[in-house]
């Protein structure tokens, strides 16, 4: 075998220039290391703040089933874009002859969801009821009525009127329920000078029943037959 002829000073220690070829190629190995750690963090570093971003864009909750006494069913969906107070509400069904997937944008935020048969026809409708973020809490109510299950059509919730009787005093702060196969509205009275925190008027409670309409299904209010409770 023919002997190693080593280069320049190699020639008089081959040792150290074996230890010197292992360092160097060592060096090597670590240069590509820190490197591929380099390349690896600063695209976590990009991705992220995007995912997060993305995530902070609008946060979604959990869709919510609700099931009519035929047995049809009625999804509800909200969503919060960020930075803002009010909501995107998506409503579609499954089971009807003409199924609905509708979305409502820039309503108040959804306080409570009511499925009831409020005209008695045997087939229930859904009342979705928002209220506004803040200290005023007023509410109002997205409604849906059950055209013999073939389809849902929109209730119509009147708009407060400025004079309406039914009004006097109002600040908001209003609560909902299904009451004696009624929707029940109460929200307490304000006199004049009272603070939001402090209202010294009582309560009022309005009762909304379900009426057909010329072209839509109308909520409407009923004459009171109890005076505002104290």
């Amino acid at each position: 075998m023919a002997a190693i002829r080593w280069p320049g000073p190699c020639r008089f220690d081959p040792q150290l220039c074996i230890e010197d070829y292992k360092a160097e190629n060592m060096n090597g190995i670590l240069r590509l290391t820190r490197n591929a750690l380099f390349t690896v963090a600063m695209s976590v570093a990009a991705v992220g703040p995007v995912l997060a971003s993305q995530s902070r864009d609008s946060a979604t909750e959990v869709p919510k089933t609700y099931r009519t006494n035929t047995g049809k069913t009625i999804i509800v969906s909200e969503t919060h874009p960020a930075g803002r107070s009010l909501s995107s509400i998506e409503v579609r069904t499954e089971g009807f002859d003409h199924n609905l997937e509708e979305m409502f944008e820039d309503r108040d935020p959804i306080s409570d969801v009511f499925v009831a048969d409020l005209d008695g026809n045997g087939f229930d409708e859904i009342y979705i009821i928002t209220t506004s973020a803040g200290s005023g809490g007023y509410g109002t109510v997205l409604g849906f009525a059950s055209n013999k299950d073939k389809s849902l059509s929109m209730i119509h919730f009147p708009d407060i009127h400025e004079g309406d009787e039914n009004f006097d005093g109002y600040m908001g702060h209003d609560t909902f329920k299904i009451e004696n196969q009624k929707l029940v509205r109460m929200f307490p009275i304000y006199k004049k000078g009272d603070t939001n925190e402090k209202p010294t008027g009582g309560k009022r409670k309005l009762i909304y029943g379900l009426f057909p309409g010329e072209a839509v299904w109308q909520l409407r209010i009923e004459p009171a037959k109890t005076p505002d409770a104290p």
